[in-house]
């Protein structure tokens, strides 16, 4: 029994961004030079015409007001396991966009608080999400959301990305030790390293519409969507 509580809060713990949530936005921006930021918003003009998405880990809310402001996405289910993000996200839209309070729902909690009757969803958004979880734990959880997207939805991912050879990688490799071991240690993340994310969208069958390179290539951003057949 006591085995089992300690695992739940250990799971309560994991990837739980409380405590830098003041302090996050300033962090991606010095670290990665506005690139962030622009690489969630990069391919908003290609999302015309979804009626409801699903954002997976919002962060802060800066990007839900983007998406809300440059696409016509009529519903939005915005999760966050983190209470200091989703207060900030909520707080966010009030004092810019009250009017927009009514097209998003805000709810506190993991990929578990999705229910059936929720979707399925046309838009998925994970910016910056399954870079948390380890390379095996990233290939269950794209298996997990996989079913939530509409046949016809797509799959806006944007996340960092180990470059294949030469100075980028040894560099991107050097900067992701120092930037995951930081959010090891105050968030308790779980990865080390990017995980093999595009292993798992081929093994599915999603393929990649739309896709750019941020911050050299250690930032991509992509639009999936399910194969026919």
């Amino acid at each position: 029994m006591s085995n089992d509580t300690t695992s739940e809060e250990h799971r309560a713990r994991r990837n739980n961004f409380d405590l830098v949530a003041p302090i996050y936005d300033t962090l991606a921006t010095v670290v990665f030079a506005g690139a962030i930021r622009r690489a969630q918003t990069s391919l908003l003009p290609q999302l015309q015409g979804r009626q409801n998405a699903l954002i997976l880990g919002g962060g802060t809310g800066w990007f839900l007001l983007e998406l809300l402001e440059r696409t016509d996405v009529g519903k939005v289910l915005y999760v966050e396991k983190s209470g200091n993000m989703l207060d900030k996200s909520e707080q966010l839209l009030l004092a810019h966009r009250p009017d927009w309070a009514r097209r998003v729902e805000f709810r506190l909690g993991t990929e578990e608080s999705v229910l059936p009757e929720d979707g399925p969803f046309d838009l998925l958004v994970t910016n910056f999400f399954l870079d948390l979880f380890s390379d095996a734990n990233c290939a269950q959880m794209i298996e997990r959301l996989y079913p939530n997207l509409a046949d016809k939805g797509r799959w806006l991912f944007v996340d960092f990305h180990t470059p294949e050879a030469g100075w980028e990688r040894l560099a991107a490799k050097s900067l992701f030790k120092v930037m995951f071991t930081f959010f090891n240690v105050t968030s308790q993340m779980e990865s080390r390293r990017p995980p093999p994310y595009q292993t798992t969208f081929d093994r599915l069958g999603l393929r990649t519409e739309v896709e750019q390179h941020f911050y050299g290539s250690m930032i991509r951003a992509k639009l999936l969507a399910k194969s026919p057949g």
